[in-house]
């Protein structure tokens, strides 16, 4: 019987754990969502909502008094002079409703554009009370939805649906970029979110006729910022932390947020903690008062947002600045190390170091130890053999994407990419050591075409003096018919000339 290839054998073990660990955060994670967003909304009970009361002193004491022993802390009373000051009071966003007694009626207003959960929880609580003690009770809607929003529902789902892509965004500018320098890493997530914000709102404006462009637009940039900025940091962090931002932003900030129906002060105490950090509840706070209440009320909620964003900008510029950048390749002299990112060797008797260099090449020829690529490896190793000249040997390696959120998967993809590179990268020293030549070998991340010019861009402000060649083979299962996309893509782009070895 054949024995198990050892390394087979040391991975399975590993996959299995990979698959067992996805599986218990899944559900570790439905448990967590299920149970918060239960235990906040399933009884929705008001707790301090603010009513204004108009009316004589003992009228107001009587409501006061009924509505405590109906309901204990679910309202907070303040009086107001008149109707016309309790609707203002109304529209500034000083209290939910109002409610006014006066010549043995009872009116009471409410403004459904401020979520139907207060509207419908005042209606139902005045209502009993009126018939409690003999009395018509008539409602107004001082502050109605538009026709083309008739629930208000818009505003809170047009964020949700800025919500997820924001936190994608941020997890995957952490993977693609975190190579990168400061400045581009803190600036994708900014412009990412500034593109979300015109798109999205542009989008509900044409659907649900919400106007304040320029004022929603503004707001869910920011608040995607104040999402995707932070996710960003985690996953730059390490990977798995980004669980964090989905327990957060999702988990938490749903619930938290009171739903469509602004049921936020309807949650339980241990929730209504969190409503005025999480981002959710305050950018639909702030988008609800621009829309239907003429800004009042949005300051300190911008201010939230803006600490959110600024944070997590600030924390992946700290983060970024005290990783040390990888270093550039540079000729070493020295045995063949294929695990390394930059790998030179120099093979003894190799007539490469003995002739002149008059005119010198730069030859960089794009490998990933496939036939083409072995077959233009080749070809550049004799050619630098028989003159003067040095061999740059480039392994484009692609940009690791998580596939989930959470960035669990990351370090196994990792470990698959480094595997692979040091594959590359051992046959690329066996090639060079068989034409006896010296070389480099410089891992870079990019599509083949992006790290061959920036590698040639490079090393031509390295060596002035010698002229840069870029040598790929011609792959015969490409799209195209002749080259393939590698050369072509080159050839259209490049400033270089180019060598494709049939």
């Amino acid at each position: 019987m054949a024995a198990r290839h050892p390394e087979h054998a040391r991975r399975h073990p590993a996959r299995y754990r990979a698959i067992a660990g996805f599986i218990v955060a899944s559900v570790a994670f439905v448990a967590i969502f299920v149970t918060v967003t239960l235990s906040a909304l399933h009884t929705p009970t008001p707790h301090g909502l603010p009513l204004g009361l108009v009316g004589s002193a003992a009228v107001t004491s009587h409501v006061e008094r009924v509505l405590d022993s109906a309901a204990p802390g679910g309202y907070s009373f303040r009086s107001y002079p008149s109707p016309a000051s309790a609707v203002s009071a109304i529209t500034q966003r000083q209290v939910d409703g109002a409610l006014v007694a006066s010549g043995g009626s009872l009116r009471l207003l409410v403004a459904q554009a401020g979520g139907l959960g207060p509207e419908q929880a005042l209606v139902a609580t005045f209502t009993a009370v009126a018939a409690g003690s003999g009395q018509h009770l008539m409602v107004s809607d001082v502050v109605p939805p538009r026709a083309t929003d008739s629930d208000a529902l818009s505003l809170w789902f047009l964020l949700l649906s800025v919500l997820i892509p924001s936190l994608a965004a941020g997890s995957a500018s952490a993977m693609i970029f975190r190579r990168t320098r400061r400045a581009v890493a803190v600036a994708t997530p900014i412009a990412a979110a500034v593109v979300i914000g015109l798109a999205a709102a542009g989008i509900a404006d044409g659907i649900a006729g919400l106007g304040n462009y320029g004022a929603i637009a503004g707001i869910v940039a920011l608040f995607s910022l104040a999402i995707s900025a932070p996710t960003a940091l985690l996953a730059r962090t390490w990977p798995p932390l980004t669980a964090l931002a989905l327990l957060a932003f999702i988990v938490f900030g749903i619930p938290v947020s009171g739903g469509p129906s602004n049921l936020a002060s309807f949650t339980p105490g241990f929730l209504r903690a969190l409503d005025p950090v999480l981002p959710l509840g305050l950018a639909a706070a702030t988008i609800r008062n621009v829309v239907y209440f003429g800004g009042h009320g949005t300051t300190q909620y911008l201010w939230s947002l803006g600490g959110w964003a600024l944070a997590g900008s600030v924390g992946i510029i700290v983060v970024t600045a005290l990783r040390r950048p990888a270093p550039e390749p540079r000729p070493v002299i020295g045995s063949a190390a294929a695990a390394e990112t930059v790998v030179a060797s120099r093979v003894p008797g190799s007539r490469n170091s003995d002739q002149g260099r008059a005119h010198p090449i730069t030859l960089l020829v794009g490998f990933d130890d496939s036939e083409s690529a072995r077959r233009a490896l080749i070809w550049g190793a004799q050619l630098v053999r028989d003159r003067p000249g040095t061999l740059h040997v480039i392994y484009a390696d692609h940009v690791i994407v998580d596939s989930d959120l959470s960035g669990f998967a990351h370090t196994e993809m990792e470990g698959d990419h480094d595997q692979k590179a040091a594959r590359v990268a051992s046959a690329a020293a066996e090639i060079a050591a068989a034409a006896g030549v010296r070389y480099t070998f410089e891992r870079r991340e990019g599509t083949p075409s992006e790290a061959i010019l920036y590698a040639a861009s490079l090393h031509e402000a390295a060596e002035p003096a010698s002229t840069p060649v870029i040598v790929t083979g011609r792959s015969h299962h490409a799209a195209h018919p002749v080259l393939g996309s590698v050369p072509v893509r080159l050839l259209h782009h490049s400033p270089y000339p180019v060598l494709t070895i049939s």
